[in-house]
């Protein structure tokens, strides 16, 4: 028995094709543009806020550290992250009677990091629910996710404001006069 159906293209359809896909190489393009455009605005807005590109760029380089990189790599690489976010003590290079940040800390410190970039959560620790890993984890993930809750708007607008040399909006509970009454 013959097959009824038609599966060869003829010149118009294969152009057709052609223009399928062509079209869609120029659309994801165009995304990719607009990414990059509003990645450079970001790293722009870094350099004014005083981060430099690459602390902004070391932390993603970070997460995604572990396809091919060894454990002591990835943990290294974690480690300079919570460092630079203040949250645990830089030991690197120091003796040996240093503060160092024990393993509870350093799950607490990475839950939240984590929590303060958005990502994680509950599940996140890859330790079993309930360990003392995953409480500290959990703990640090939540603290992440209110420092940020509660201090992205204000900075935001502290930002704007020395952007454009203005004093930032009065905190609406504050009595804009309490140094004038003193």
């Amino acid at each position: 028995m013959t097959d009824l159906r038609n599966t060869t293209l003829n010149e118009d359809e294969r152009a057709a094709l052609y223009g399928v896909l062509c079209r869609e190489e120029r659309d994801q393009r165009a995304v990719i543009a607009g990414a990059e455009a509003k990645l450079k605005d970001n790293y722009k807005r870094g350099k004014e806020w005083g981060f430099a590109k690459e602390e902004i760029t070391f932390h993603e380089k970070a997460r995604k550290a572990g396809d091919g990189s060894s454990i002591v790599q990835k943990h290294g690489i974690h480690k300079k992250i919570l460092i630079k976010l203040g949250l645990v003590p830089d030991d690197r290079g120091g003796d040996l009677l240093t503060d160092r940040a024990d393993w509870l800390q350093m799950y607490d410190a990475k839950g939240e990091a984590d929590g303060l970039v958005g990502e994680g959560g509950p599940g996140h620790s890859k330790h079993p629910a309930n360990s003392d890993e995953d409480k500290a984890y959990l703990a640090g993930w939540k603290r992440g996710q209110m420092k940020y809750a509660e201090n992205w708007k204000a900075a935001m607008e502290k930002a704007q404001a020395a952007r454009s040399k203005e004093e930032p909006a009065a905190d609406p509970g504050s009595d804009p006069f309490q140094d004038a009454a003193e």
